[in-house]
């Protein structure tokens, strides 16, 4: 019921406080206002492993980021009664957006942090945009997949390099979205916790699964 009349959960809040402690001393003002300015809070169901920050109606009026990439900002590590966590901060258009967290962290949002949270810059917010979103690593398997098929038909398959793959949050784990297919239909690589296969995802509504069959099998080229 606390969630009817705080803006932020505890977590929320200590992430954006740890995140606060790594942002170049001439962006806090920035970030402050930016943190300020949030009058929404969307908690992605089941898990809350993604949460967006809003400004309604708009961010027209708040201090923003030289950089207006598309980027990932800052990371926490921290632990809630001896579990481990990890939460990154991400920008978009000059303005703090969303922390995807694995695992997802609805059960222990109001509950203490352990002792130890640690936070990384990963990108300087205040350096000039370059244009061009952060490229993703691809696993070894779709690059040599998009090599061998580079301009053929995809039966309705759209595919993606490592400037176009985007990620998403699905339950307790943070995926790479390799190609997708009108339907809708899904190629993943999981990247938080990191692991070697690929899944394949048949709906909006349903769990990935591991590829279990050649990807030329599914993607009939």
């Amino acid at each position: 019921m606390s969630l009817f009349w705080k803006r932020f959960t505890p977590l929320e809040e200590r992430l954006l406080s740890e995140v606060r402690k790594v942002i170049p001393v001439e962006g806090q003002p920035v970030f402050d206002d930016q943190v300020r300015a949030i009058n929404r809070v969307q908690r992605m169901p089941p898990s809350w492993g993604e949460i967006d920050f809003y400004c309604r109606p708009n961010w027209t009026r708040v201090p923003l980021f030289p950089c207006t990439d598309e980027f990932r900002l800052a990371e926490v590590k921290f632990g809630i009664a001896g579990m481990a966590y990890k939460a990154v901060l991400h920008c978009i258009k000059g303005h703090i957006f969303d922390f995807a967290i694995t695992p997802g962290p609805r059960k222990v949002a109001f509950e203490p942090c352990d002792e130890g949270s640690t936070a990384v810059l990963l990108r300087d917010p205040l350096l000039a945009p370059s244009g061009k979103k952060e490229p993703e690593s691809l696993p070894v398997q779709w690059q040599k997949f998009l090599r061998r098929h580079s301009g053929d038909q995809r039966d309705g398959w759209v595919l993606y390099d490592e400037t176009k793959a985007y990620r998403v949050v699905i339950d307790d784990a943070q995926y790479l979205i390799l190609a997708e297919r009108e339907g809708p239909q899904f190629i993943l690589h999981r990247v938080e916790p990191s692991g070697d296969r690929l899944y394949y995802l048949k709906h909006n509504d349903a769990i990935p699964e591991p590829l279990d069959r050649e990807l030329e099998t599914l993607i009939r080229i």
